[in-house]
């Protein structure tokens, strides 16, 4: 696993795991692997290592620093993709949320550092495009009863629409209830959740972790399932 800086002394294990891809059953050259480490204050720092060189010409790397009280305080990457004409070929940025204010600091395509900030209102949802961040933006959309709901995607694939955009959802996602998947030897016991508007089904533990994915589109079924998934007693 690559990634930004690595893991300190100080750190300690809390969990890990590979996601791996599939189209219509066949194995995709792309993973997302991820780790999750504590600090002493109680706060987490979140790596991934997304790596779809072979497969889409891209990579991100990522490191998420989240508080004891599980909100996003800064969000470091750094992306690259030589195959996109019209995108982003290469950005370094950092996200901080002070005071509900994003402030972010970026290189991008070989140009000078820039900074700007977007503010962020408290009831927007911050819904960061990481599969292991998947699980608490599901969580927090099924729980709103179909009322419109503020999100704030961080994008970085596309300049004009970098560093992200705010859309209002009529939340779209549902919770269908518990239901027991097998890992390997184990047993793990999820809650269902699907997409009323999108043809995608998302199952996650009680640790907020994705465990599986299967969505439609353009007559083929994608799917993704975590291996190598490992925790702290």
């Amino acid at each position: 696993m690559r990634y930004l800086h690595p893991v300190g002394a100080h750190e300690r294990f809390v969990a890990s795991g590979d996601y791996l891809f599939a189209k219509d059953g066949r194995s995709l050259s792309k993973t997302e692997s991820w780790t999750i480490h504590e600090l002493g204050d109680g706060s987490k720092f979140l790596r991934v290592d997304s790596d779809a060189r072979e497969e889409e010409g891209k990579s991100l790397l990522a490191e998420l620093l989240i508080s004891r009280d599980d909100e996003v305080i800064r969000f470091d990457l750094r992306y690259e993709n030589d195959q996109f004409e019209g995108g982003i070929r290469t950005l370094s940025a950092t996200y901080s949320l002070v005071d509900r204010v994003m402030q972010v600091g970026y290189r991008m395509n070989g140009a000078v550092r820039s900074y700007l900030e977007r503010a962020i209102a408290p009831e927007v949802l911050l819904d960061i495009p990481l599969l292991i961040m998947r699980g608490r933006t599901l969580f927090a959309l099924s729980k709103c009863e179909g009322k419109p709901v503020s999100v704030f995607v961080p994008m970085f694939e596309h300049a004009q629409l970098f560093p992200g955009v705010t859309r209002i959802v009529e939340s779209p996602v549902e919770c269908l209830g518990p239901d027991r998947l097998a890992l390997g030897k184990r047993e793990i016991v999820t809650q269902r959740f699907r997409y009323v508007d999108k043809a995608a089904s998302y199952w996650v533990d009680e640790q907020g972790v994705v465990i599986k994915r299967i969505n439609a589109f353009k007559q083929h079924e994608f799917s993704v399932t975590v291996s190598n998934y490992a925790r702290r007693p």
